[in-house]
């Protein structure tokens, strides 16, 4: 009783904060059109309260490995991560520069969190929709043609703990067209936070960056699906080695 209390507590100052950006920040966005690179600013200060609320009302923390992986050049790359949980999309926040995603359409429709959402203009796609891929690679390349490094979930959706998908190949195939890098990583946050309102229990959320692959390793791949299928054993290999080590 006492945990769902203490979640029920996060929920609703989270709720409080995330209505309150909308109702400053969403006006102070349209009437003075702020650059993206200060509303990539809001977002990092909303995620920095998410996570630090999460720690100190849930104590949920998290713990990264190789973050020296991240390259320092300044130059935009994929980002490709397993996804388990909701909570990916704060912690991303944290540790990539300034950057764009590739989300759900239907996350929009979330109230005050989707509104805001909008204000960062992600890849919106609607995952029923055929011509989804040709969507993020036309947005993903213009994307990264203006300098952002875009995170993408291959799974395409949130996945338990325990179980493998086969991955979308829309990633490798804009890295390829646009000879982009990649950065590898995974995490086992849904120990902590699967699909649903209730987090499980209290913890250290895992996080490993496996891999930087560079525009040079990224090009000896021919074809789509055979980077696809090296990307999908990398990540899923790191994940279920994440799921043993547990929080």
């Amino acid at each position: 009783m006492l945990w769902r209390i203490r979640i029920l507590a996060f929920y609703t100052l989270i709720s409080l904060i995330i209505t309150s950006f909308f109702i400053i920040i969403c006006p102070t966005v349209k009437i003075f059109s702020i650059s993206y690179h200060w509303r990539y600013k809001f977002s990092i200060i909303l995620s920095n309260i998410f996570i630090y609320l999460m720690w100190i009302i849930c104590g949920i923390k998290f713990k990264v490995t190789g973050l020296e992986k991240l390259p320092t050049d300044g130059k935009p790359y994929l980002v490709l991560s397993n996804h388990q949980s909701f909570w990916e999309n704060f912690f991303m926040q944290l540790i990539i520069p300034e950057h764009s995603w590739v989300i759900k359409k239907e996350l929009f429709n979330i109230p005050f969190f989707g509104w805001c959402l909008r204000l960062l203009k992600p890849i919106a796609v609607d995952r029923n929709d055929s011509n989804s891929i040709t969507q993020i690679l036309y947005e993903g390349a213009n994307k990264i043609n203006n300098g952002l490094s875009i995170i993408i979930f291959p799974e395409s959706t949130r996945v338990k703990v325990d179980h493998e998908v086969k991955f979308k190949p829309s990633a490798a195939k804009l890295a390829l067209e646009t000879k982009t890098s990649i950065v590898l990583l995974a995490h086992n946050a849904g120990l902590i936070w699967p699909k649903g309102f209730w987090f499980k229990s209290s913890g250290t959320i895992k996080i490993s960056i496996i891999e930087y692959m560079s525009t040079e390793h990224v090009t000896q791949f021919k074809e789509a699906r055979e980077l696809t299928d090296y990307i999908q054993n990398k990540i899923n290999k790191e994940k279920n080695l994440l799921r043993e080590i547990g929080v």
